[in-house]
Order: structure tokens, then C-alpha cells, then sequence
């Protein structure tokens, strides 16, 4: 169901995420600086289009609407995307933008340096009209980012999804998705960024993210901050401390983690994402949909990649029952 209590039963798609993508080149070598790296794999990311990924993989009918330029990168991730049954046909191809990059090196267990290639790039050109051709009101949750701010058009064009999405009866969900290097300052991304929440049902974040989108360097007083703009709940991803649900009556309830070895944490919290979507829109309590977040993101940090380390359900299922259960 969604917050607003709209029907679902003519609803095309369970998720539309919506933002960046990118070709992910992640180093084969772990455990060394980059001066020693001497291969990479080549994996697809990016926020929205990881958590179309892993939601996919869980079963949900999920479609992804980013750009990508008219090159060789372009047909990588969309040939990815159609092997995984994320629809893609919502994707723009946007002449004169490159299809952006992220180059990764892998040094547990809480070392990832990450470079971002993103100038020109063809998901910040993501228009108006763009998302006025993809299916929003046809989707149950809108998926959207705060990196989808960052730049113009796409700043506009990502407001404008998450009201047409409230327009329509779809649970706006927004993951703050601070990555300062794409910023000024925190001052700017928090300014956009809180605007966006006014749009937002639920907002998920670490706590680092959720500070500087409230703009305070208290966790306690930002979660406080970011309800009072309008969402019914934050999602607090707290990594090893597992996750809290955060709540507009003041209620916080802590969701314990699973407890597994470190590989790389980079695509933890899409995989969450995914897994508190599926029991989301699967009508669960916030707290038992943070907990099969908690056991997607688990398994996620003990493999190399983001996207194409996403379990699918039965790998999620086995996984706690290994875990001694929910």
C-alpha cells in the first residue's frame, strides 16, 4: 500500500528509481592502494539504479528511469539493466553527455576510496520531460536521491518527480545519498535537499547523511529536523549497528544487524534499500522491512561489487535462517 492509501491494483511497477547510473570499475586487487591495482571489473552502479537492481532480484517489478550518453558505456549498463528485468525503456540517451564512471579500490575493512567521473554527465541532464514520460503514476513507490539535486536540469526534473509522484498516490521515498565531492558544501546540499523532503513520505540515511542534510552535526536534533518537514519516518542505515526507525510521533525503534566479515560496504546501503523496499511495499512493519534491509546489506558487504552482488530472495531467506532467524 502507499502512505497516502491509494489503490495498487492497476500499478504497472512496484518501484520507480529514479537518478544516477554509471559504469562501476571496481579494483580486482583488495587490500592495496591503487598504485599496486593493476586490473578492474567492470560492474553497473549508482544509487536508484542498484536499488532497482537488488529490488528486482527480490521480485519486485521494478523500472529505472536515468540517462546514459550515446557511447559504448551506454550499452553496458543498459544490457546489464535488461538481463536483470529492470524495465529500461523510460531511459534517455542524451547526445553531446557521457555515461559517468566510478573508479573504486577495495581495501577492507573500512578503507574504499572512490573517484567519481562526472562532468558532463548524462544523468544530470535528466529533464522535465523526461520524467513526465516515465511511468510515476504507475509506479507504487518513486524512488529518489539527493545526488539527483546536485546538478541542473536534473535538480528540477528530480522535484518534479517526487510531486507528481504525491499527486498521483505513490509513496515518495527519498535516500539522502550525500556524497560530498559532488557538493560546494554541505550548506548547498543541505539546503536542496531538505526541500525535496517536504515531497518525501519516508527518508533513508545514514546518520553522517542525515546530519548534513538537516545541517546539524547532531544525529538526534537532524532526524528531528527532517521529520518536522514532512516524512512519516526515517530510516537511520547504521552499518554494523544494524538500522533505526525514526518516527513523526517521536517512537524510534532499533533493528539489530547480522553479524558478518567485511569485504567491501559500498553497496550496503542500496542492497538495504532494496530489502526495506520489498517489505515495504509487502505491507510489513517498518521494523521487520528494516530487518531484511539489515540481511540483503549483510550479504552485500561480503562481496566484491554493488549491483551485481544483490541477492535474490531465496539467497536472503537461507541467509538468515544460517542467522538463526528474524
Amino acid at each position: 500500500m502507499t502512505l497516502s492509501g491509494k489503490s495498487e491494483r492497476t500499478r504497472t511497477y512496484d518501484v520507480l528509481a529514479m537518478g544516477r547510473s554509471c559504469i562501476d570499475l571496481y579494483a580486482h586487487q583488495v587490500g592495496v592502494p591503487i598504485t599496486e591495482v593493476t586490473s578492474y571489473d567492470a560492474y553497473v552502479g549508482g544509487c536508484p539504479t542498484n536499488v532497482s537492481v537488488g529490488s528486482s532480484r527480490l521480485g519486485l517489478r521494478t523500472a529505472l528511469l536515468t540517462a546514459v550518453g550515446d557511447d559504448q558505456v551506454a550499452d553496458h549498463v543498459l544490457d546489464f539493466l535488461r538481463r536483470e528485468r529492470v524495465d529500461t525503456q523510460f531511459i534517455p540517451r542524451k547526445p553531446g553527455r557521457r555515461t559517468s564512471a566510478v573508479i573504486v579500490t577495495i581495501r577492507p575493512p573500512d578503507d574504499f576510496p572512490i573517484t567519481f567521473y562526472r562532468d558532463n554527465c548524462a544523468d544530470d541532464g535528466l529533464t522535465i520531460e523526461d520524467v513526465n514520460r516515465a511511468p510515476v503514476a504507475d509506479s507504487r513507490v518513486v524512488f529518489v536521491t539527493g545526488t539527483g539535486l546536485s546538478r541542473e536540469p536534473s535538480r528540477t526534473a528530480t522535484m518534479w518527480a517526487a510531486e507528481k509522484a504525491r499527486r498521483e498516490g505513490a509513496t515518495v521515498v527519498l535516500d539522502v545519498d550525500y556524497r560530498p565531492v559532488l557538493w560546494p558544501n554541505a550548506e548547498t546540499f543541505g539546503s536542496a535537499v531538505r526541500a525535496l523532503a517536504r515531497l518525501a513520505h519516508l527518508a533513508i540515511g545514514t546518520e553522517q547523511e542525515v546530519e548534513a542534510a538537516a545541517n546539524d552535526g547532531d544525529a538526534n536534533r537532524a532526524v528531528r529536523s527532517l521529520l518536522e518537514l514532512g516524512p512519516s519516518a526515517v530510516v537511520l542505515k547504521r552499518g554494523a549497528e544494524g538500522a533505526t526507525i525514526c518516527r513523526c510521533n517521536g517512537h524510534t525503534a532499533d533493528v539489530p544487524p547480522f553479524r558478518v566479515d567485511i569485504l567491501n560496504t559500498l553497496g550496503a546501503g542500496d542492497a538495504f534499500a532494496s530489502g526495506f523496499l520489498y517489505g515495504f511495499l509487502h505491507d510489513w512493519p517498518l521494523e521487520r522491512a528494516a530487518r531484511l534491509g539489515n540481511a540483503t546489506g549483510a550479504i552485500v558487504v561480503g562481496r566484491h561489487g554493488c549491483s551485481i552482488s544483490m541477492p535474490t530472495l531465496r539467497e536472503v531467506e537461507a541467509f538468515v535462517v544460517e542467522q538463526g532467524g528474524w
